[in-house]
């Protein structure tokens, strides 16, 4: 969406449902962390001229997943811009940044390098670690008095491409849309690194050993999905078994997204 001083905010509108239904217009968006100019450079840019731009979304809920250090770091200003309800759901693990373990351990020498393979281990261990998590996320966004909700972390990639991940397949997106949602970011926000480089140059490190933290690899997204298919039977029974989520809340959810298909 062309929101003045973001790159990575969308409408979750059109994806498909069941045959026949489809996410409806204007219910669940997804984005970066929208933050005062001095506050961040890394992040959407906020500019109270384009106030209206914002309020127009017409948002009741923000759910904000980043850690509570981010939080402290960078104050979210989605609040200010829209009016809308903030709901903190932290997650502590954060890919794109500058103080995650994996940046750490990259600057470090610890980690020599960080392929698609261990962004699917991040992923795996995320959604491990996080279930109750995601699971008061999914119940949030299942109620239909919150929604519009928009759903970010602090680049809407890695915390935030899990979750609308979850949506989506309880939803019924096919999962090849599912991962193309997710990979999206990666145009959107192309050649993140660059943004980072001379933190790892000062420290003797070449960027491009970390290029693929900044990065959205559809392998390591499908991979996920598929851990979570052999390990816990599915999205659907994660959820509900692991992250404590009323099967009820479901169909809400489902019941709150999506709209039949017009017929054009």
């Amino acid at each position: 969406m062309p929101l003045p001083g973001t790159t990575n905010v969308r409408d979750l509108a059109g994806y498909p449902g069941p045959p026949g239904w489809t996410i409806g217009p204007r219910r669940l968006f997804r984005g970066e962390v929208l933050a005062d100019a001095d506050e961040s450079e890394f992040q959407g840019l906020w500019d109270e001229k384009h106030r209206s731009d914002f309020q127009d979304l017409g948002l009741r809920t923000v759910i904000d997943l980043r850690a509570e250090h981010e939080v402290r770091r960078t104050r979210s200003v989605w609040h200010r811009a829209t009016g809308a309800e903030v709901v903190a759901l932290p997650i502590a693990e954060g890919g794109e940044g500058t103080n995650t373990n994996y940046i750490r351990k990259l600057l470090s020498g610890e980690l020599p390098r960080f392929e698609e393979d261990d962004m699917t281990q991040f992923y795996c261990d995320t959604l491990d670690r996080r279930a109750s998590t995601f699971g008061a996320a999914i119940t949030v966004l299942a109620d239909a008095r919150r929604l519009p909700t928009l759903v970010h972390c602090s680049a809407g990639k890695d915390r935030t491409g899990l979750l609308i991940a979850l949506v989506l397949e309880l939803v019924g997106t096919p999962r090849a849309l599912v991962v193309e949602d997710y990979a999206l970011t990666g145009v959107l926000r192309p050649n993140r690194i660059a943004a980072y480089a001379a933190l790892f140059t000062d420290a003797g490190v070449d960027p491009d050993a970390a290029r693929v933290l900044f990065e959205t690899p559809a392998v390591s997204m499908e991979r996920a999905l598929a851990y979570l298919d052999d390990t816990y039977g599915g999205v659907a029974e994660y959820l509900v078994n692991t992250g404590a989520v009323p099967s009820l809340a479901l169909e809400d959810l489902r019941s709150s997204l999506l709209v039949p298909t017009r017929a054009d």
